[in-house]
């Protein structure tokens, strides 16, 4: 099966070291050709060497299983935790006058274009 060796990983989970091997990362996605689930386990030990195990099919569903107890983050969550915590990317500013018993008061907000804000200063 020639075709199930080139994949675009769907989502990719880092294990946690062994006293083998670190740097441990699991890699899942689906054949374009055949359709199948493919999963890639890439570790490293601690003399340098890679080693990959790929499998694809049913078997791609029993290493993802015999790791799973073993996975610490994956790529998604550090994704969402990185665009849903403080403004990421472009920003812009937000200024806004506030009266707060008869005084003016302005509030200068930086804006991304996901939805967050953080206030920057208020004068």
């Amino acid at each position: 099966m020639r075709h199930c060796c080139q994949f675009k990983a769907d989502e990719i989970y880092y294990l946690e070291e062994t006293s083998l091997y670190v740097n441990r990362k699991l890699s899942i996605g689906f054949c374009p050709i055949c359709e199948k689930p493919v999963a890639e386990l890439v570790e490293i030990s601690f003399t340098g060497a890679v080693q990959r195990l790929r499998e694809s099919g049913i078997k791609a569903n029993e290493l993802m299983l015999s790791v799973m107890n073993q996975i610490s983050y994956s790529m998604r969550e550090c994704n969402y935790k990185k665009f849903k915590s403080k403004p990421y990317g472009w920003k812009y500013g937000v200024n806004k006058s506030v009266k707060i018993n008869g005084k003016e008061y302005f509030r200068q907000y930086a804006k991304d274009f996901y939805g967050n804000k953080e206030l920057i200063k208020v004068s």
